[in-house]
């Protein structure tokens, strides 16, 4: 059988922690069953993972996901110290993220040059195609699970609402000093880029209304404002098969069969400075109200207790395109993807938000009805969390709204449609 030829070539970009990189492992597969090459770019520490979806892998620094995991970052989303403190880490660890950006730049724009792809698509962090899409118009896709970070919403922030002329400035302040150092960036490169006008307005101008922003958020969460541009989408929420190649443990699903109303409870990527002292108030609350659990540990934001009642199991990383349809409800940090995942197999949630956009979905949940009002990392005591567990479990409307949001998602999420989109 004549094997077939890759008929186009996609390069995807990103970088940051599993929710960063979970859709654009949806967008490979959707490109590679339509016999596209796709190369993927990500940090190092998920290279085992791309290969073992047979996809070709090229890997960004460790570093920069080990910036995410030090001290100075578990001491900022624990809110831990004086500000003053608070803000030499900040620095700190913007001074060793402009270090790690040249890496990161040299490396895109050396396989931008080598791979010359039909299509990059690229998150937020990796914006320096957006220099390569306005030479190559209409080949390059800026695809973030976080929205307004181009466009800006007028009655809130990712960061929360500070009235609609602070919200529309704050996001016109971002994209211009994004514009000024993709400028100061392009300097090494400009070679590359022969009769391509490149100023501070030029490429502003290209973010905001010439360059293809896809939102890979749900329309029943965030529907698209209508003063945004044309060249904005949201694309509802893409999830990629995650249980190809794995197989539950026979004890988890004895466990399951033995507990009729079990929650989930995860941080996914966040870590914190005691997660022994936050897993303690877990298992307390859950053995006191006898409430079964399975407690993900995942990068280490909860930990494995010594002791631990028969109602709760403990379980290193399983994919929540398989557990979730088999639990009631999710306690968890809030990202973008753990969010939708939640709402597409109707649990309710509560949010324990550690940092960025984890704050806005928690907004967003609470606001829909579609669980209790979270409470942060930073503020995380036994009194707040059992009253949010409570609620979480005996507010029925909370698992009726759910059931509606589900209802709309699975009406949104058309491969087709978003294939469509890519190759328009």
């Amino acid at each position: 059988m004549q094997e077939l030829v890759p008929k186009m070539k996609a390069v995807l970009f990103s970088i940051g922690t599993r929710g960063d990189i979970e859709p654009f492992l949806a967008i490979a597969q959707l490109l590679k069953a339509k016999n596209w090459e796709v190369i993927c770019v990500f940090p190092e520490q998920f290279r085992e993972m791309v290969e073992g979806m047979g996809l070709p892998f090229r890997g960004f620094s460790r570093e920069f996901l080990n910036l995410l995991d030090g001290k100075e970052a578990q001491m900022i989303m624990s809110g831990q110290g004086s500000i003053v403190k608070r803000m030499g880490y900040l620095m700190k660890m913007a001074r060793a993220g402009m270090k790690l950006s040249k890496g990161i730049l040299a490396l895109q724009h050396k396989i931008q040059e080598e791979e010359k792809p039909d299509r990059i698509l690229y998150h937020p962090k990796c914006n320096y195609s957006l220099l390569w899409g306005m030479a190559n118009p209409g080949k390059s896709i800026l695809f973030s699970p976080i929205p307004g970070v181009a466009h800006p919403i007028k009655h809130l922030t990712v960061a929360g609402n500070y009235g609609r002329t602070l919200n529309l400035l704050s996001v016109w302040l971002g994209n211009v000093m994004k514009s000024v150092m993709l400028k100061k960036y392009s300097k090494r490169y400009r070679r590359d880029y022969p009769g391509l006008k490149i100023t501070v307005s030029s490429i502003k101008r290209a973010m905001l209304k010439k360059e293809r922003t896809f939102y890979a958020i749900s329309s029943a969460l965030f529907p698209k404002p209508e003063y945004w541009p044309s060249c904005a989408h949201v694309v509802g929420y893409h999830e990629r098969d995650k249980t190809l190649g794995w197989q539950p443990d026979q004890a988890l699903l004895d466990f399951l069969d033995r507990h009729r109303k079990v929650i989930f409870i995860t941080f996914g990527s966040m870590t914190n400075l005691d997660p022994k002292e936050k897993t303690a108030i877990v298992i307390d609350v859950l053995q006191k109200n006898g409430i079964a659990a399975i407690v993900n540990t995942s990068w280490g934001g909860l930990e494995q207790t010594e002791e631990f009642p028969d109602h709760v199991y403990f379980v290193g990383n399983v994919p929540y395109d398989w557990i979730f349809p088999r639990v009631y409800a999710i306690i968890h940090h809030g990202g973008s993807g753990t969010t939708h995942t939640a709402l597409k197999y109707s649990c309710p949630s509560l949010i324990i938000p550690h940092i960025l956009d984890q704050y806005f979905w928690n907004r967003i949940n609470l606001k829909l009805n579609l669980g209790p009002k979270g409470l942060s990392i930073k503020k995380f005591n036994r009194i707040d969390f059992e009253n949010g567990l409570l609620d979480l479990m005996n507010n029925e409307s909370y698992r009726k709204n759910v059931q509606l949001i589900s209802e709309r998602m699975g009406t949104e999420s058309n491969k087709e449609k978003l294939y469509d989109l890519i190759v328009s």
